[in-house]
């Protein structure tokens, strides 16, 4: 006599089949399986689902109103005077303000998933630094465009690094030519 699993036999019978339960502890036993109570289960998703609730409602705090789409994020925590001026020179150069933008440090962003930033949905990222999180994934190498998912991403060095060297603001200011679609000069 071949073994059947109850959903093998659940194929081809047309009525539901219910287990006393002196036959489902020896079914089991029989087969070698753990049993799981349908308590134990329904307390592990309703845990599961409230994580998933906490993870979904922490929002991501940032400057801007982010009217444009653009998601940018420096690495460290602030931004000195000397750099948040040339960041917003920068971003007055292609036609965009602080309402246009979403601005985040490297802090702010913390440990959050590639998910809590795409369902921002930003449709062009720029990202100054190394950071320590999984959107360096997408990097393939600095002041190079990639368009992924929809979405248009920059990496380039340190603003800090940037704000030194001229050869690096030219590189910058290329591809952000590029980037917010204007023409050269």
């Amino acid at each position: 006599m071949e073994n059947h699993s109850i959903h093998d036999m659940g194929l081809f019978l047309d009525l539901e089949l219910f287990l006393l339960p002196e036959e489902r502890k020896l079914m089991f036993q029989n087969n070698g399986m753990q049993e799981y109570s349908l308590d134990n289960k329904t307390e592990n998703l309703n845990e599961f689902q409230e994580r998933e609730e906490i993870e979904e409602s922490i929002p991501l705090e940032f400057e801007g109103g982010f009217e444009k789409g653009v998601l940018i994020v420096y690495e460290g925590q602030t931004l000195s005077q000397e750099l948040s001026d040339l960041l917003f020179k920068i971003l007055n150069a292609v036609g965009c303000s602080l309402k246009d933008i979403a601005l985040l440090s490297n802090d702010q962003l913390g440990s959050t998933g590639l998910e809590v930033i795409q369902s921002l949905g930003p449709e062009k990222v720029i990202v100054f630094g190394n950071l320590k999180h999984e959107l360096m994934g997408y990097k393939r190498k600095n002041y190079e465009i990639q368009m992924l998912e929809g979405v248009e991403y920059l990496f380039a060095d340190d603003l800090d690094a940037i704000n030194e060297n001229k050869n690096l603001k030219i590189s910058l200011w290329t591809q952000l030519q590029t980037l917010f679609n204007i023409s050269k000069k």
